[in-house]
């Protein structure tokens, strides 16, 4: 997806007529010898009609079912969702958020380039990660989670995304990093780019 917001004003449900917006991210690091995990996400991003409502919501499910069931590989979470009262607030912080995490790919890009070398994913090496990434800007007038600090709380974030109404949802994009399914972050490389990122496994 490369689908930025210029505006957000195509939404139009006669149960919600403010102009309360939410803007969230969900951030989840696994360990990279989930090895299906990167080509599994690529098929549903392929398969998804994101020029649609309808089809980035069946991508935003899709997407949380699949993290559900590679829990076991989950090491580290980020977690944020606020609301503003304007939608002209809300897409500028959306778009900011996915320029941000899009620009975390060149990032990496840019350490290769510096003589650094994508690390070949190996089954037995727990200090190999891939990033998931999920931006959404729903029409909800309460954030959709607080901060998120265990696994626990991450399968229950997970499993009440899987349950949003779509009509509230106005925006997602999904990045992951790397997204080559033979690639993966090293420790050192997670903690340059997502040292925010808490562990939780």
């Amino acid at each position: 997806m490369n689908q930025e917001l210029d505006e957000i004003d195509n939404f139009d449900d006669s149960e919600l007529t403010n102009d309360i917006v939410t803007v969230s991210k969900l951030q989840v690091a696994l360990r990279a010898r989930a090895r299906t995990f990167q080509s599994k996400l690529e098929q549903l991003t392929v398969s998804a009609d994101t020029r649609s409502i309808e089809g980035l919501f069946e991508l935003l499910q899709k997407t949380a079912y699949l993290l559900l069931e590679y829990s076991e590989f989950w090491t580290h979470v980020l977690a944020s969702s606020e609301t503003f009262a304007s939608r002209e607030t809300a897409a500028e912080l959306f778009n900011h958020l996915f320029v941000h995490e899009r620009g975390k790919g060149n990032t990496r890009s840019q350490a290769e380039l510096n003589g650094a070398e994508l690390s070949p994913v190996g089954l037995g090496d727990n200090h190999f990660y891939v990033v998931v990434t999920l931006l959404l800007c729903t029409a909800d007038d309460q954030p959709l989670f607080e901060e998120i600090y265990s696994a626990s709380l991450l399968r229950d974030v997970l499993q009440e995304i899987t349950m949003m109404r779509e009509s509230y949802l106005m925006a997602f994009e999904l990045l992951w990093i790397p997204q080559g399914s033979m690639e993966s972050l090293q420790d050192e490389d997670l903690a340059m780019i997502y040292g925010d990122m808490v562990a939780i496994a």
